[in-house]
């Protein structure tokens, strides 16, 4: 059946890239004759796949489409709908599992101050975030020299996959239930000559200086679903240079949570757009910096690797983008 579901979704990529006429980027612009209105549209679709040595696959589509214009009552607005999801394997294992679908409507998007709406469902199974929802409200200012800063009530919910193990017992690396056992991911061999810890594995002793208990999950449960409300803070800083030839996109997000400041989430966010000899051709180089404050200082165990989470994930993508 999934690999049913991979052949369907190749397929369809490539009847996409066909009606797109573009593999990564496809970006159309079209005004509605008297309306006052701007409409772009963006498919993105890329497939890869490796087999020998190393199997690894990826699948990559998204779908932006943006509104701008006067609606009704409510001038100079704009509606963003964006949906993206990336699922990668590597050697069987699941590599990148994230998706994301967002909702955005601005008043008075271009003045001084543009009242906005917010909606966001996600969930990104590498990290333990089963599902996330997020909604609110909130206001821009913008400022003098590409400046602007934001700020939103969100209302999130939150659901991780993560286990409470009061009722679990500690086994050693045979799998034999014992108190004082322990999986040693972060031991180092020492020399056979020292004794550490009446402990022996092979022909090396080994040193537990920074060693983690490893648990049964049969009688653990997982946690429930979280429910709060989040302050949203960006600046952001968008400069065109050059002619503009070279456009540069700066946000920052920091993101704590309105009961408890110690968990919070911090957002980087920078795109430099380098124009070509052709009009509709940029070159593109993206970065984001993901912090989550819950996952550092605190061992909170991945149930598939039997590792820790860490706090930081890093993306830097590099790529061509296609305007029609």
């Amino acid at each position: 059946m999934l690999a049913y579901q991979k052949t369907i979704c190749i397929i369809l990529a490539l009847l996409l890239t066909s009606i797109s006429f573009a593999q990564d980027a496809d970006t159309t612009m079209v005004e509605e004759e008297g309306s006052g209105k701007e409409m772009y549209t963006s498919i993105d679709v890329s497939y890869s796949q490796d087999e020998g040595n190393t199997d690894f696959t990826s699948l990559y589509y998204g779908f932006n489409y943006t509104l701008i214009g006067d609606l009704g009552p409510f001038k100079d607005t704009e509606f963003l709908f964006d949906f993206n999801r990336s699922d990668d394997e590597l050697d069987g294992e699941s590599f990148t599992d994230d998706q994301a679908l967002t909702l955005k409507f601005d008043v008075w998007a271009n003045q001084r101050f543009s009242p906005f709406l917010f909606f966001q469902k996600s969930f990104d199974n590498i990290i333990g975030l089963e599902d996330r929802l997020n909604y609110g409200l909130g206001a821009k200012v913008g400022l003098p020299f590409g400046l602007s800063v934001s700020y939103a009530f969100l209302f999130e919910k939150e659901d991780y996959l993560f286990y409470e193990y009061g009722d679990s017992a500690a086994y050693d690396l045979d799998g034999n239930v014992s108190s004082g056992d322990f999986y040693y991911t972060d031991s180092v061999a020492v020399d056979t000559n020292y004794y550490y810890y009446d402990t022996y594995y092979g022909d090396d002793f080994y040193v537990y200086t920074d060693s983690a208990a490893y648990y049964y999950y049969t009688d653990s449960t997982e946690t429930p679903a979280e429910e709060f409300f989040r302050h949203s803070i960006r600046p952001k800083f968008k400069v065109k240079l050059f002619d503009n030839n070279l456009v540069l996109d700066y946000r920052f997000y920091y993101k704590p949570r309105m009961d408890n400041f110690d968990d919070y989430l911090l957002e980087h966010e920078l795109k430099i757009s380098l124009a070509t000899f052709y009009e509709a051709l940029t070159i593109d180089l993206n970065y984001s910096n993901k912090y989550n404050s819950r996952y550092d200082g605190t061992k909170i165990i991945n149930r598939e690797t039997g590792l820790p989470y860490k706090p930081d994930d890093e993306n830097i993508t590099f790529g061509l983008s296609f305007m029609f």
